[in-house]
């Protein structure tokens, strides 16, 4: 939505006009009316489309044997699929912010998939700069969003390694840097299956994938959880490690 200086800026912008912010949401509140439109306006024929096809072939078995019969309950099915994704994304536009603790929240992220790393044999484990760990637990926060948006990062590591490989969060504050905010600093590095070279740059569009059996929703929320939040998020990746960098404004 916005690019890494963009984020910066709009940042020490609204902590310093909140008049900015209340903007910033009213154009988010109209680009959603004009999503959930579209989405309504197309869910409807699609239904009646579904319906039609159910009830031809409760009246005519034999065209399952019709050839790109199943074809077209499975293109039926993905639209379905697309619609529902779309909706997802379109929720994701306002932010209920709350003193949260970060190092407890991500701590309790890591325990819920800790198991599927030990059974995996992945290595998950955390480290926070000792003289970083007071800015991390009173941040101002939508807490739900930012736990899908991490638990999203953890998930697809663990998708992309193999036993004997890791998955490492790291901690840190980052001073403010004139005319840009101070951050705090989160990074997932793992050195599983790296990321296509041509898939770097899209990696974060909404329904652009690079796993199979990917709905390329994941990492659009992501960003969005970040754009949210006048965050920056950028990602390295090479035969050796991938890192996910995400930076939050102060």
């Amino acid at each position: 939505m916005f690019s890494e200086y963009n984020n910066d800026t709009l940042a020490s912008m609204v902590k310093s006009n909140p008049e900015f912010d209340t903007m910033i949401k009213t154009i988010i509140e109209q680009n959603k009316q004009t999503t959930s439109t579209f989405v309504h306006e197309l869910r409807n024929p699609l239904s009646l489309l579904k319906g039609t096809v159910q009830y031809i072939e409760s009246k005519h078995p034999e065209v399952k044997e019709f050839k790109y019969w199943d074809q077209m309950q499975d293109l039926i099915n993905d639209m379905e699929h697309l619609m529902a994704d779309v909706s997802l994304l379109n929720t994701f536009n306002y932010v209920n912010k709350e003193n949260t603790d970060l190092i407890t929240m991500i701590n309790n992220i890591i325990n819920s998939f800790m198991p599927n790393a030990i059974t995996n044999q992945i290595k998950l484990s955390l480290t926070i700069d000792p003289s970083s760990e007071k800015y991390f637990t009173s941040y101002y926060c939508d807490a739900i969003k930012i736990k899908q948006a991490f638990g999203n990062l953890i998930k697809n590591a663990l998708e992309a390694t193999e036993p004997g490989n890791y998955i490492h969060i790291s901690l840190k504050y980052i001073p403010s840097e004139e005319p840009l905010p101070s951050k705090l600093s989160f990074e997932f590095s793992n050195n599983g299956q790296p990321i296509p070279e041509g898939n770097i740059e899209c990696i974060f569009n909404p329904f652009v994938t690079y796993k199979k059996g990917g709905t390329g929703v994941g990492l659009a929320l992501v960003k969005k959880v970040v754009d949210l939040h006048y965050g920056t998020i950028c990602v390295d990746s090479n035969p050796g490690k991938t890192t996910f960098l995400i930076q939050l404004p102060l």
